[in-house]
């Protein structure tokens, strides 16, 4: 899948494009931010998702552990964290690297992605946490519930918002090197408190859900 992604990007024909090719290639890098966490988000569904799910009648054994439910749902959020933070960031700087893109855009990319990934992952544990289906026969048909669903929904206006906070401020920083004309202070204070925002919804989304997840599934345990 990373290699057909990849190679995606490789073949785009640019030069063909009546855009100029400078604004072509730092838009689908932008855009390629939220394609390459819709991408994170539909292999959270289907691995992370179910992780709670997949104790299914062994659970008896985690409820007994000396352990709370809260480091049960922590240690299965490091678990899934480092490889799908790589798969991710592997998908941006490598499209990122064939698109030649600028170097600002790259750095976005990286931190965007880098702190978009465990608020997707979060989500994606607890709404597995919450909604949890330890009868079926296979746990990772729970991703197709109405669990599943409400976080691919909530996981793609998580992408979007953040993605819509950071378009302006991106689209005036790169006119701005483009055209050698500095900021205002002004803009300066858009941009700082756009990103501000769009960081603070990504901590949001990194703690939150976990305590989420945890009340509903400690309720729906008694």
């Amino acid at each position: 899948m990373i290699v057909i992604y990849i190679y995606n990007f490789k073949v785009l024909p640019l030069e063909k494009s009546p855009i100029k090719t400078i604004y072509l290639q730092n838009l689908l890098a932008f855009l390629n931010m939220g394609l390459a966490t819709f991408v994170l988000s539909a292999i959270t569904a289907r691995f992370a998702y179910p992780a709670v799910s997949m104790e299914r009648e062994a659970f008896w054994i985690v409820k007994t552990a000396p352990i709370t439910l809260r480091q049960f749902l922590w240690t299965k959020f490091w678990i899934y964290l480092l490889p799908l933070l790589i798969l991710s960031e592997i998908l941006v700087v490598a499209t990122n690297i064939m698109l030649n893109v600028t170097p600002f855009m790259m750095v976005l990319s990286t931190i965007n992605v880098l702190l978009m990934v465990p608020g997707v992952l979060a989500l994606g544990i607890d709404m597995g946490a919450a909604y949890p289906d330890f009868k079926s026969e296979n746990p990772i048909q729970s991703v197709t519930s109405f669990g599943g669903l409400l976080f691919m929904i909530t996981s793609a206006l998580f992408i979007i918002i953040v993605l819509v906070l950071e378009a302006g401020p991106v689209y005036s920083i790169f006119m701005a090197q483009f055209n050698g004309i500095p900021l205002t202070i002004g803009q300066w204070m858009w941009v700082a408190g756009s990103f501000f925002t769009a960081f603070v919804l990504c901590v949001l989304f990194f703690l939150i859900p976990m305590r989420y997840g945890e009340r509903k599934l400690a309720v729906y345990l008694r």
